[in-house]
């Protein structure tokens, strides 16, 4: 019996299939989605408000998001969902999104210290 491990190989970088998308004037502030995040990938956005006077959610860390799905399935205004990639640019690209739409993935990430800056 050997004592020598194998050497362990690095996995692949893992891609997102879906990208969040978030309906910041739909946000009412509950902070639930905040709250379930196991990777906390979500926060407020203490620099603005939306139309109902509330702090919409935004990203705090895009990159560890692993699309659980927590934020969408516990959302109650549905202002946060996951949807398909190519839909989501599609969208972007033509600017066929209403006001107060946010996909962090094409938008600079949408994280609160990049927008503060």
């Amino acid at each position: 019996m050997s004592t020598a491990r194998k050497p362990i190989t690095p996995k692949p970088p893992r891609t997102r299939e879906k990208v969040l998308v978030l309906l910041q004037e739909q946000c009412k502030q509950c902070e639930l989605c905040v709250a379930f995040c196991p990777k906390n990938v979500l926060c407020l956005d203490k620099s603005k408000y939306n139309r109902k006077g509330y702090h919409p959610v935004t990203t705090c860390d895009l990159d560890a998001c692993v699309n659980c799905g927590f934020c969408e399935m516990i959302c109650p205004d549905m202002a946060i969902f996951l949807a398909d990639r190519e839909e989501a640019e599609n969208a972007y690209k033509k600017g066929a999104m209403q006001e107060g739409t946010l996909i962090p993935e094409y938008m600079g990430k949408g994280n609160v210290e990049e927008d503060a800056e």
